[in-house]
């Protein structure tokens, strides 16, 4: 990695954690973060502003698997490059995404996963893909759930409704990649962050703060 990368990749992430402080964004469970080891980031994924959240609140570098459209834009180009983001052609498919993956891991570094594969701008989660599951068995790494509530609302800032809740890491896989393996991880995945999103819910509910509501989802 050269200097001028990182030293963009810490930038970036203070003006990031200066804006969640505006906005009132709280941490719930950080402590649940391991320092200095490689891990699989996953997350459901409500907004754009999720990736700069968890990268705001993360003590080390995550890289994203981002789609080539978000190049296309100098802002998201800037904004994903400076979070250490690699942009994968739709034609790339999932060998491709996750053999960069895999390079990342090897080499010491988190990678951020959102399994739901596309945004639920309704804060309701979807189906998870296989993808993480199969990517932690291959790389042999602990997975981190996460999960973020109001982050498509990250405009009004000081609204203060904004959560980030943190899990612990499940365990490294053992035994075979088999599709009985796959799917009870994968579903263990979607259970474990469906439940610390609700966490953050009554986070916010108690505090009296509004929910961000909305029937759009994309595709």
């Amino acid at each position: 990695m050269s200097r001028n990368t990182e030293r963009n990749y810490r930038w970036a992430c203070r003006v990031l954690r200066f804006i969640c402080r505006l906005n009132g964004t709280r941490v719930i469970g950080a402590e649940n973060i391991p320092e200095n080891e490689p891990l699989l980031v996953i997350s459901n994924h409500t907004s754009l502003a999720d990736p700069p959240i968890i990268s705001s609140y993360y003590p080390n570098r995550i890289t994203y698997l981002a789609k080539e459209g978000f190049s296309r834009k100098p802002f998201t180009r800037w904004l994903f490059s400076a979070l250490g983001a690699v942009f994968l052609n739709k034609d790339d498919g999932d060998l491709a995404a996750m053999r960069v993956a895999l390079k990342e891991l090897k080499e010491g570094r988190s990678v951020g996963i959102f399994p739901e594969g596309h945004r639920y701008f309704d804060q309701k989660m979807g189906e998870f893909h296989e993808g993480a599951a199969f990517i932690a068995y291959r790389a042999r790494v602990r997975v981190l759930p996460m999960a973020v509530v109001n982050a498509a609302d990250y405009l009004h800032l000081f609204r203060r409704n904004i959560r980030l809740v943190i899990g612990e890491p499940f365990p490294v896989p053992e035994g075979k990649a088999d599709r009985e393996a796959l799917a009870g991880a994968t579903a263990a995945y979607k259970e474990r962050v469906a439940q610390l999103f609700e966490t953050g819910a009554e986070s916010v509910r108690a505090a009296g703060r509004p929910m961000y509501t909305t029937d759009k989802i994309n595709k």
